[in-house]
């Protein structure tokens, strides 16, 4: 798809989805399977905001590092001598190589290629045999720093490095999470997915609850009925999805809520989208964040971070119910796959077209929105 196609895409796009929701549809479908438009998406979005990478609690020790590669940067992120945490190219100045692969605790970075050897800050500690290059300067090789940015104890990247602060515009999410104390928080488990559809099919899922008596009639439609569910006003770059539990009582919990915790939050719980794509839902005792390592148009690795405050988990059997807490959300995003890649497959066919939204779709609509007016920046 040329420049001139995606543009008239997108204008097509804004006719179908900036509407009042009443009469809104979505994305069209090429917008799901085109790898033009995922390129454009890659360049005008993901790399311009700010994209979440992962949780403090991964790195709570100078040394502590882990990759991730976010629209084909090749990302470490490390925790250095100074307790900073920086995003920094995992790219070899010399000749490209990756300086690093998975997660572990270093002192600092040596290529396996050549040996050139980084701090932890990025800057060029040693180059093996290059005192014959003229003009050679290891000030001038130094690993890039991106924009990095913890927030409620998730870290952000921002490629470009011309985002606004990310804080003053969650300013309102803040406040309201407060007391769940979530920087604080420890990762009690991971549940991995590999998947085979578009990232934003994923983002659509998570934030409506119309699927819940069709998708999860057995693991929470009974008890958190789609019907009930409210999405607040679009106030700022999210969307927030409220899922009260059903006759307003109060939500069974595996671990014992932080004091604090407001009452009307342990009736019920609330999905959030930090777009483009940082969801995370937060129940009363416990924080389920969702990263998603996108890797093309219709393929990414999904990683459930599964997060309690350590005071919470000082009770009984506590390895076994953070088994069950896994266990939980496996078998409920087991059954969110198979709606993916049912409408992956539709999205496929020649007679598929933009489609109409429930007003338990806001979050949708909402999103849709801003991820337009991002694109049409160009």
């Amino acid at each position: 798809m040329r420049s001139k196609n995606i543009e008239e895409a997108l204008r097509a796009a804004r006719a179908a989805v900036v509407k009042p929701l009443a009469e809104a549809s979505t994305l069209p479908p090429e917008f799901y399977t085109s790898p033009e438009i995922f390129a454009a998406e890659m360049e005008r979005v993901i790399r311009r905001n700010w994209y979440s990478v992962g949780h403090v609690a991964e790195i709570p020790n100078p040394g502590d590092y882990f990759r991730f590669d976010l629209a084909g940067e090749p990302l470490v992120i490390v925790r250095g001598r100074d307790g900073a945490v920086r995003a920094l190219s995992a790219v070899c100045r010399h000749r490209w190589m990756t300086v690093v692969e998975g997660a572990g605790n270093t002192g600092t970075f040596s290529c396996p290629y050549h040996k050139w050897t980084y701090a932890l800050d990025g800057s060029l500690m040693a180059a093996p045999l290059m005192d014959e290059a003229a003009d050679f300067d290891r000030r001038n090789c130094s690993l890039p720093n991106f924009g990095c940015e913890v927030w409620q104890g998730i870290i952000f990247v921002n490629l470009d490095g011309k985002a606004a602060t990310l804080e003053p515009q969650l300013q309102p999410l803040a406040q309201e999470l407060a007391p769940w104390k979530m920087d604080e928080m420890e990762i009690v488990g991971r549940v991995e997915f590999d998947q085979a559809f578009n990232w934003k099919t994923l983002v659509d899922n998570f934030m409506e609850a119309y699927h819940h008596f069709a998708i999860h009639p057995e693991t929470f439609e009974r008890d958190y009925p789609g019907a009930d569910t409210t999405i607040d006003p679009a106030v700022g770059p999210y969307a927030v999805l409220r899922i009260p539990h059903k006759g307003d009582e109060l939500s069974a919990t595996l671990f014992p809520p932080l004091d604090g915790i407001p009452d009307k939050a342990r009736r019920g719980f609330s999905v959030f989208n930090v777009f483009p794509a940082h969801i995370f839902a937060v129940l009363a005792d416990s924080l389920i964040y969702y990263r998603m390592e996108i890797r093309s148009v219709e393929e990414f690795k999904l990683t459930a971070y599964l997060l309690v405050h350590p005071k919470s988990l000082d009770v009984p059997d506590v390895e076994v119910l953070k088994d069950i807490f896994r266990q939980a959300t496996f078998a409920v995003h087991t059954e969110d796959i198979a709606a993916c890649e049912g409408a992956t497959k539709g999205l496929k066919s020649r007679t598929a077209g933009p489609a109409r939204l429930s007003h338990l779709e806001a979050a949708i609509h909402q999103h849709q929105i801003w991820l337009l007016d991002q694109l049409a920046r160009g």
